[in-house]
């Protein structure tokens, strides 16, 4: 489950019936058996701690102060000068499942970084498995801070120096961060559209990897692989931030359709 493009995000192996089929243990059994014992596990609080937040409950319009919930299991860190809304906006096309929109409530300047943060709890990973997913989008690249960069989405803030997906109006790329530098995909910001981000520890080995799947794309795409200079995760979470310069109107936003966890135990 560690890896978004293997089993059992990707099928082995489509099997026809040929009475009967031919049903190989290190296609199904082994890998269903593993998925399906870390899902249980991950009921019961054993082997897996598994979390996401689809943002299905419906949100009516507030400038939330810190501490105020995002959805169900997220909750503001910084809203600088209230100045940022959320609400929940109508899904408008195929994939969009409970649509969570964060957006300005004043045009210009808001007050700067950190601008509008949202995060749940700490977690310490150490040295285990994990895999991040989220799916987001932007109304205006144009509009986002520069230093610091005005979107943050991953493990946690730039100061903690942990895997991120993160972008602002003169890159026009998205970029991967750790804690050894930045780097800059060949894949484009644009305007509204949906990305799935990932970022994953497949293999107890600290090697990170960064995924990315646009809706158009048939897979998600692995766009950088690095060697943490520091493997031994602590102070983890699922955090979004949204910084926004002085060009910035009401209007312009971010949308989140999913924020999602995954860690071994």
């Amino acid at each position: 489950m560690f890896d978004p493009l293997a089993y059992p995000y990707v099928r082995a192996q489509t099997y026809v019936d040929a009475n009967p089929p031919e049903i190989l243990s290190d296609e199904f059994y082994n890998p269903t058996q593993d998925g399906l014992a870390r899902l249980f596990g991950s009921f019961a609080g054993y082997s897996t701690s598994l979390v996401w937040e689809e943002f299905e409950v419906p949100k009516l319009t507030s400038a939330p102060v810190a501490g105020d919930a995002v959805g169900l299991e997220l909750a503001v860190v910084s809203n600088t000068g209230g100045n940022f809304d959320t609400a929940s906006t109508t899904p408008v096309g195929p994939n969009e499942h409970g649509v969570l929109q964060i957006k300005g409530n004043v045009a210009g300047a808001r007050g700067g970084a950190p601008g509008f943060v949202a995060a749940d709890a700490y977690r310490y990973v150490g040295t285990q498995r994990w895999i991040f997913h989220a799916r987001i989008r932007c109304s205006n690249f144009s509009v986002l801070s520069n230093a610091p960069p005005g979107l943050v989405v991953g493990l946690g803030s730039l100061a903690s120096t942990l895997p991120s997906w993160i972008t602002d109006a003169a890159t026009g790329f998205w970029n991967t961060f750790w804690d050894g530098g930045i780097t800059t995909t060949a894949i484009p910001t644009v305007d509204g559209e949906w990305v799935d981000l990932w970022i994953a520890v497949k293999d107890a080995d600290g090697i990170c990897r960064w995924y990315l799947k646009r809706d158009a794309d048939p897979l998600p795409m692995l766009l950088d692989s690095q060697a943490l200079v520091t493997p031994l995760l602590v102070d983890v979470r699922r955090y979004v931030q949204n910084i926004v310069g002085v060009g910035a109107v009401a209007a312009d936003n971010i949308e989140l359709d999913t924020i999602a966890m995954g860690v071994e135990r």
